[in-house]
């Protein structure tokens, strides 16, 4: 319930917004349950805003706005600091973990507006002004290290890991597997050698021994999950409904109801099936092959993963996944899988670029992971030589550190 009843009734529609999306998600921002937590007639909307899509799109701009602040204010906290690459790491730690756990509201209003921009073109300019928010704080602070013409990679790392920082698993083990992971970042944005982690080393053995037991399913579960998830992909847990996955999967809703008899369960489903395929999100032929020469393979790999990129559908199930287990404990099975294994199909790139002249660690692993998901996150869809050049060029900056490093 917004804080103070007798504020003004538009201010109290946007508390309400914001707390649906840190409680529950797009899926619990309608007209009707927005009204019921601001305690004011369903009508109160679309006379103060015309409609509930504009109420998301000043939701967004006001999130923004407070956000903005806070980065005026850590920016402002060190506006006479001036260091190198040996004090980033520090930084680049707090400003994940505050953002992640002190501006966690809005922290879940940002990754809302991703989802809704994924799917609805009058949320695309207030997806926009996000990118410049955080291109401009990046560009201001990667300088104060020395490391301005890196900013887009700190830039595309923190969208990524500030995302995974949300989730609540072991808090400990959490906050220092982020320093030794701020500590890669910034030996691999200097070209010098990745360091041990061996924080990130446990909780990577943790997270395997701890792996979900999915329940076995029969041919048709097995249909119904890979439907959910297909439909999660496509149009959020908002569009995640028996009768919709019935549909999707060519079954009666009768069995679909039978298998998994309440929308938590069938949510459930879809969230394993976006798990258990999440793995193989690059494809393998984004890949260059073993025997390729090493200069053929490094532009083979360019060339590849920027037209996956390029051509990739603005999707949501992953992001949909991350958020849900970031704002439900009842899926925090899944919280440390998603942190701490990823990045098996980049260690293959990692490989194919390094080709052979060193090993390819778990941490350099996870940051080109975390480099590729923002940048897939921010340019899936692109169009246009003009796009395939931008994605090319941030690619091409990750490759030279790679090979410097």
């Amino acid at each position: 319930m917004p804080e103070n009843p007798r504020k003004p009734s538009n201010d109290r529609l946007l508390e309400a917004v914001f707390e649906q999306w840190s409680a529950v998600g797009g899926s619990g921002v309608t007209a009707r349950q927005v009204a019921g937590i601001a305690d004011i007639p369903v009508s109160s909307i679309y006379h103060h805003f015309g409609s509930l899509e504009q109420l998301l799109v000043v939701a967004q701009d006001h999130a923004r706005q407070q956000a903005r602040l806070w980065c005026d204010e850590q920016l402002g906290q060190v506006s006479g600091f001036a260091g190198d690459y040996r004090d980033f790491p520090a930084f680049f730690a707090q400003i994940v973990d505050g953002w992640a756990n002190e501006r966690r509201g809005l922290a879940f209003a940002w990754r809302e507006g991703q989802l809704l921009a994924a799917t609805s073109p009058a949320f695309l300019q207030a997806e926009g002004e996000w990118r410049d928010l955080w291109a401009g704080f990046w560009q201001v602070a990667a300088a104060k290290f020395g490391l301005a013409d890196r900013a887009v990679v700190a830039e595309r790392v923190f969208e990524n890991e500030s995302f995974l920082h949300m989730f609540r698993w072991r808090r400990t083990v959490d906050r220092a597997g982020l320093d030794e992971f701020a500590r890669g970042l910034a030996a691999w944005l200097s070209g010098r050698p990745i360091p041990e982690a061996p924080w990130r080393d446990y909780a990577r053995a943790e997270a395997l021994r701890e792996l979900p037991a999915f329940p076995e399913r029969d041919a048709t579960g097995a249909r119904i999950v890979e439907a959910a998830a297909a439909l999660l992909e496509k149009t959020g847990a908002s569009g995640l409904t028996h009768r919709a996955v019935a549909e999707s999967a060519g079954l009666t809703l009768g069995v679909v109801s039978h298998k998994f008899r309440t929308k938590s369960e069938l949510v459930q489903a879809a969230f394993e099936g976006t798990y258990l395929s999440g793995v193989t999100r690059f494809r393998s032929d984004a890949l260059p092959g073993s025997d390729t020469a090493a200069e053929a393979a490094i532009e083979q790999a360019l060339d590849n993963m920027v037209g996956f990129i390029a051509h990739s559908v603005r999707g949501r199930g992953m992001d949909e996944l991350h958020i849900a287990v970031a704002r439900d404990p009842a899926l925090n099975q899944f919280a440390a899988q998603l942190r701490y294994l990823r990045g098996q199909t980049s260690r293959k790139l990692l490989e194919a670029l390094i080709q052979g002249r060193r090993q390819a660690g778990n941490l350099e692993a996870a940051l080109l992971s975390s480099f590729l998901s923002s940048l897939t996150r921010n340019h899936a869809g692109a169009e246009g030589e003009t796009s395939r050049a931008a994605i090319r060029r941030e690619f091409e900056a990750v490759v030279d550190l790679i090979r410097a490093g």
